[in-house]
């Protein structure tokens, strides 16, 4: 599906997904999350990196609310149908792509922003970017961006961020497990080719066994973890033979 919301481009193995929205902030429309859905859904065997990052100033102001366009008295099932479902799907696209998607944020990363940002496997960021989730102001329970950091972050860090709707620093959602790097923002584009060029020096089939392994080895007992580590070397090795 193509948006002229998003860019998306292949530069030889590099996938660039850019949100193209930045008179809105970046904000995730339904039109945006279905074509990142559908990019994700359709990388090829070749593909061994999808770069995240936002047109202009912010990364991702939040998220388009479909409830206005509900009508008055939405069911439970309407609103987790057309409310709950496209995000929770864009994330869960982010976690299950077969390769690492690195997220780099400029600016704002706020509400489904935030999610997006942090859901991702690396996510490089400027030093004067902010993070937050701030659907509490509205008295909206923002479980769906929660789904997309309740694997990352600790639940104390979560619930706080959460309840006091204060946005974060880029140094303090560092500190607080939420993104991997932080950099000048006159920086961060360089210093992102490089990690990058980096990982594209490796073989598709090691980037996407380290991929599997981060997803999957968590929720899995020690032995079935060391199993699973044994089969991923082995298919990755076997393949240069």
């Amino acid at each position: 599906m193509q948006s002229d919301q998003v860019i998306i481009r292949r530069e030889g193995d590099l996938l660039d997904i850019v949100l193209n929205r930045p008179e809105k902030g970046n904000s995730l429309s339904a039109e945006m999350g279905d074509a990142i859905i559908a990019a994700l859904d359709a990388i090829d065997e070749s593909v061994k990196v999808v770069r995240l990052s936002g047109a202009g100033a912010d990364f991702c102001g939040g998220r388009d609310s479909p409830i206005p366009t509900l009508g008055p008295k939405p069911s439970a099932e309407t609103i987790r149908k057309v409310v709950a479902a496209p995000p929770l799907a864009l994330y869960d696209a982010i976690k299950n792509a077969p390769v690492p998607v690195v997220a780099v944020v400029l600016g704002k990363a706020a509400g489904a922003g935030c999610g997006l940002a942090c859901v991702c496997d690396i996510t490089l960021s400027a030093d004067d970017a902010t993070y937050s989730i701030p659907e509490m102001e509205r008295d909206i329970p923002p479980t769906l961006v929660m789904t997309a950091l309740i694997d990352r972050v600790p639940v104390k860090t979560l619930g706080y961020l959460v309840f006091s709707r204060e946005s974060l620093t880029a140094a303090e959602a560092f500190q607080a497990g939420m993104i991997k790097k932080v950099l000048p923002a006159a920086e961060l584009e360089a210093e992102a080719e490089k990690l990058i060029a980096t990982m594209l020096t490796n073989s598709a089939v090691s980037l996407r066994a380290v991929k599997q392994y981060l997803r999957l080895a968590p929720e899995m007992s020690g032995q079935a973890a060391s199993s699973f580590a044994a089969n991923l070397a082995a298919t990755a090795l076997s393949a240069r033979f």
